[in-house]
Formats: structure tokens, C-alpha cells, sequence
């Protein structure tokens, strides 16, 4: 009698396809979950506007802001834009507007600052808050003079800082920026 030996099944060959089968399903889900990841990231420093999350910029109105940083805005003011970040600790605001030349130091005085200096520095958060509400950028404007004073509240001071400068058509840039401080 005569033995036939037949091959032995394509065993090695059938794990291969679903080892990679596998293995390509894995690197899919790791895929979708490392984009799942960025997404929620993105979300989370970049909240919608309104949404009362931390880092979200709030619709507030004009005077709300104006009190939260103790400054008024003259009734002469023109061009007069506010932004209300809604921080994770610490709330800021923003508050830029023009007046008239001849009302500057009267403004100025009536503001409980003190040490008004030329500066050149404007801090980033400030910056990144005027261009939010797209006021003039403080930073290119020369000469600068600021001032900053800090007021008792609730829970914590609010440290104001206000700087001025004259502009070429005979009226003064006003920009306020006001923040919580331990």
C-alpha cells in the first residue's frame, strides 16, 4: 500500500493575513483615539465664546466692563471696544476707546493711577486682548504712557492698567486692560 502524503494546510500563511488584519485594526482605533485626543485638547484651550468655560471670551456688556476694571469711559469716547475673558482663576478685561486730545490729562487725573511712564512693553495677554476686540496694537505706538492702580474687591484686588497715547488725527488712544490679583 502506498501512502500520499498531502501538504500540510496553508496554516502559516492564513496567521500571517490575520495577524495583520489585527494589527492594522489596532493602529486604527490607536489612530481615531489619538485624533479623539486632539479634538477634546483643541476644545478645552479653545472654548466657544459664551460657553462660561475657562478661556472662553464673554458677551458682557460695555458698563459691566467698565466697572470691573474701575475706569469710566467719557461720554465723549469714540471707537469704543470691550472683551470679557472668563478665566480658570482669574477673570480679564479689556476695554480700548479714543477721545479727544484736550481730555487726556483730565482723564489721566481722574484716574487713581500712579507712576504714569513711558513704556515700550505691553504684556502678551494684554496684546492678544486688544486684538480680540481689534483695537489699535498698543505695542506699535510710540510714545506709550501708562499707569496702573489696583482696587479692593469681593474676593480678590483688581490690578488696572491703563495706557494713552496721542494719535496723528488730534485724538488719544485709551487702552485698559484689568485683571483678578491674589
Amino acid at each position: 500500500m502506498s501512502s500520499t502524503t498531502r501538504p500540510a494546510p496553508a496554516a502559516p500563511r492564513s496567521r500571517r493575513r490575520l495577524l495583520l488584519g489585527v494589527l492594522a485594526a489596532f493602529l486604527l482605533f490607536l489612530a481615531a483615539g489619538v485624533a479623539g485626543l486632539y479634538w477634546l485638547d483643541h476644545e478645552f484651550r479653545h472654548p466657544k465664546p459664551d460657553s462660561g468655560r475657562p478661556g472662553a471670551w464673554m458677551t458682557v456688556d460695555r458698563d459691566e466692563v467698565s466697572r470691573f476694571a474701575h475706569v469710566t469711559v467719557p461720554v465723549s469716547a469714540e471707537d469704543v471696544r470691550w472683551g470679557y475673558l472668563n478665566g480658570l482663576q482669574d477673570d480679564f478685561a479689556v476695554l480700548a476707546f479714543r477721545i479727544p486730545q484736550g481730555e487726556l490729562e483730565g482723564y489721566k487725573s481722574s484716574l487713581p493711577a500712579s507712576e504714569w511712564a513711558d513704556r515700550r512693553y505691553v504684556q502678551g495677554i494684554d496684546l492678544e486682548g486688544f486684538q480680540h476686540i481689534g483695537a489699535p496694537d498698543p505695542s506699535t505706538t510710540s510714545p506709550l504712557t501708562c499707569g496702573g492702580f489696583y482696587t479692593p474687591g469681593q474676593a480678590k484686588n483688581i490690578g488696572t492698567r491703563v495706557c494713552v497715547a496721542s494719535r496723528s488725527d488730534g485724538s488719544s488712544q485709551v487702552w485698559v486692560s484689568a485683571v483678578h490679583t491674589p
